[in-house]
């Protein structure tokens, strides 16, 4: 008797303490939540959570606070209990949930900071959401029914395998098996991963991950678009254990852990989210009206780097964006600038994109050899614990930020092709395992290259200096070669900029800081949507029509200069420039600042060696106009050759024709190659060729 009656006192005082709570809690929703109860009860079912703010609860009662951080589940099941007992304008049964938030600092802790002794108390996580499961019914308790006596036995269901009675619990009783099921009360739940933010990850590891559990309202169908693969979000919950599963079916005495989800809030990073005080918005309003803005904001790009002012210019225009159009027929207009650089190894091209992807709240930095379609946009995967779900890749992590490809030219082509939709439009598509959806991934571009014999040849088109698709060069707005040319004075400079940047950081110090550009950002892509005047329209209208009527060169071969590609991006880059002052309107300097970008980029890879047009073909399709011609010219040879001699056509017949027409033995080398490439000719045997 006298070990059972500590017993007895303990659960007196659980008891006592539990009524206690019950008031308190009672009290507390009267007194500073009664109006937020009412709007509930007024669209009962459709909203039925009440947000508590945790630091009122805390100000009421610190006994009541500390015991839901210590034992949250009890405690959270008490406070619903005493909203049950406030009389509410609701009909029949009524149930509210309680979801908290704004937990003390010390509850906020990083998902690989996560320990055992964090087991069952309540704790806030943020991170990117990385995959999500379809909603489905689960069962959170089941009512069976004894075969023998009839009574009804109700168990309680937190795991993922059905609990059934071991033996009626009738004293009487006592039957076994073939308990009858009577009733089940299911929720909605959705299974969901987080991936810790990129800013917390130190060099070279893993970033951590971990399994969220939602109920109820919280995939309700607003609640889902706050857990769309890609979004970042701070949930607040409960961590929880379950045990590994052996091969043999048996548990491990290892466990994993999750998060049972009590509250989430969308923690928006985007440059359009980041938050700006007064004195932010005056400091960037005093900016945008200095004269030298522009000067001033390039020079503050990658100080780091010497150099390459066009492409600096190009990036900060990548970062302030166009302004997406959605047309009365429903077509879409990216607003994003998507860049590509291809130059000589050493000269900077990774360090710029690392520049860029830190800057940008959402960047993402990949390297191509080691990213595949599915990383970058998305990927179907199953696991034992949500079954077939959806992972995010880098293109969706990155929505509304950039995404930063270096070595883009080792990617393979599939995995490039998989970009294009998220390039062009703003979103991946995907239908896989029976999932299909499409996901948003309204994310700039920014990639680099290496030439395929190693130093850029301004004399080859770009397709055949890099193993890369002409589809998918046509969607980058601007296109920039870099080229590491011995100059006397340009490496001296350099060398003093290189040796000034290591000796002495302080000498290369932005002109405005990297924070202060990011809010600058910020602020005028969400306040600045600017339209083209009409003198901006005159004038990139008459750059576009002039060089468009320089498409026939002075031996008659048609050339494309520009295509309504590079219209768009004329548009696009001229409201970027505008977002820099500020301004609603794109002026005449804009639309110059943009056709100055645009002109350099088109002359350094698509101008014709042999007749100095601008050819567009060179870049977006691969085969220039003048090319085009000598290809015809050679198979016209090569058809008259073939009905002198035959199928099989000596190719120094070949050659010695085509030098009478003008064509050298160099260039019907490389055309000859070009056409066996694309498996119009081949050489049945040595010394001879042969049309496919």
């Amino acid at each position: 008797m006298a070990k059972s009656e500590p017993n007895l006192e303990k659960q007196e005082f659980i008891k006592s303490s539990e009524i206690d709570f019950l008031e308190k809690f009672e009290r507390f929703f009267r007194s500073r939540y009664k109006k937020e109860l009412l709007d509930i009860a007024t669209s009962y079912p459709i909203k039925k959570s009440l947000l508590v703010d945790f630091t009122v609860l805390d100000k009421f009662d610190t006994t009541l606070a500390d015991e839901l951080l210590e034992n949250p589940e009890e405690t959270l099941k008490i406070a619903k209990d005493a909203i049950s007992e406030i009389d509410l304008p609701i009909d029949g049964d009524y149930e509210i949930n309680v979801r908290v938030y704004n937990l003390p600092p010390s509850r906020s802790i990083n998902i690989r900071d996560i320990r055992s002794e964090n087991l069952d108390k309540l704790i806030d996580v943020e991170g990117l959401v990385k995959s999500a499961s379809e909603v489905r019914p689960e069962a959170v308790r089941v009512i069976f029914q004894c075969p023998e006596c009839g009574k009804l036995i109700p168990v309680i269901q937190d795991g993922k395998k059905l609990k059934t009675p071991y033996m009626c619990d009738n004293p009487a009783c006592g039957a076994r098996g073939h308990f009858k099921e009577v009733k089940i009360d299911l929720v909605d739940t959705q299974r969901i991963k987080i991936q810790e933010p990129p800013e917390i990850i130190m060099g070279g590891e893993q970033p951590s991950e971990m399994y969220v559990v939602l109920t109820d309202d919280l995939v309700s169908p607003e609640g889902r678009k706050k857990v769309m693969p890609g979004n970042r979000v701070k949930i607040t919950g409960i961590l929880k254990k379950i045990p590994f599963k052996l091969a043999s079916g048996a548990s491990s005495t290892r466990y994993d852990l999750y998060l049972s989800a009590n509250h989430i809030k969308t923690v928006e990073r985007e440059f359009e989210e980041i938050e700006l005080t007064k004195e932010d918005i005056a400091k960037i309003k005093k900016l945008a009206k200095d004269e030298k803005i522009y000067e001033k904001l390039i020079e503050s790009m990658a100080p780091s780097i010497y150099g390459y002012e066009d492409i600096k210019e190009a990036i900060l225009l990548q970062l302030f964006a166009g302004v997406p159009k959605t047309q009365p027929d429903g077509t879409h207009i990216r607003g994003n600038i998507h860049l590509f650089l291809i130059g000589d190894p050493a000269v900077g091209k990774s360090q710029l994109l690392r520049y860029v992807s830190e800057l940008a709240p959402k960047g993402r930095f990949v390297s191509g050899k080691k990213a595949s379609g599915a990383g970058l946009t998305a990927a179907v995967v199953r696991d034992e614990f949500s079954g077939w779900t959806l992972e995010a890749g880098a293109m969706i992590l990155a929505n509304n930020g950039i995404a930063a490809v270096d070595e883009f030219d080792k990617m393979r082509d599939e995995d490039i092709s998989a970009m294009l939709e998220a390039m062009e439009q703003g979103t991946v598509s995907v239908a896989k395992a029976g999932i299909v959806t499409t996901l948003r991934a309204n994310t700039a571009v920014l990639a680099a290259a290496n030439p395929k014999y190693g130093r850029f040849d301004k004399f080859k088109p770009l397709t055949d200096q890099i193993d890369l698709s002409p589809v998918i060069l046509s969607r980058f707005d601007l296109k920039f070669p870099i080229k590491d040319l011995p100059s006397e004075e340009r490496d001296v400079r350099l060398a003093e900029h290189v040796l000034n940047s290591l000796t002495t950081p302080q000498a290369i110090e932005p002109v405005i800081p990297q924070a202060t550009i990011r809010k600058y950002v910020a602020y005028a892509r969400n306040h600045c949507k600017p339209k083209l005047t009409n003198e901006a329209k005159e004038l990139i209208k008459n750059f576009y029509v002039l060089w468009r009527s320089k498409s026939r060169n002075e031996s008659g071969e048609l050339t494309v200069a520009l295509t309504p590609r590079q219209l768009e991006a004329l548009i696009r880059l001229s409201e970027a420039s505008a977002k820099i002052r500020l301004s609603d309107k794109v002026t005449a300097e804009d639309a110059r600042r943009a056709i100055h970008l645009l002109e350099g980029s088109l002359k350094a890879l698509a101008e014709e060696p042999e007749t100095g047009q601008i050819d567009i073909d060179r870049i977006d399709v691969g085969i220039s106009s003048a090319q085009r011609s000598k290809i015809h010219t050679m198979l016209s040879i090569l058809d008259d050759l073939t009905k002198e001699i035959g199928k099989e056509v000596p190719i120094d017949d070949l050659f010695e024709r085509a030098k009478e027409q003008g064509i050298e033995k160099i260039t019907a080398i490389e055309l000859i190659n070009k056409l066996k490439e694309k498996g119009d000719l081949f050489e049945p045997r040595q010394g001879f060729i042969q049309k496919a």
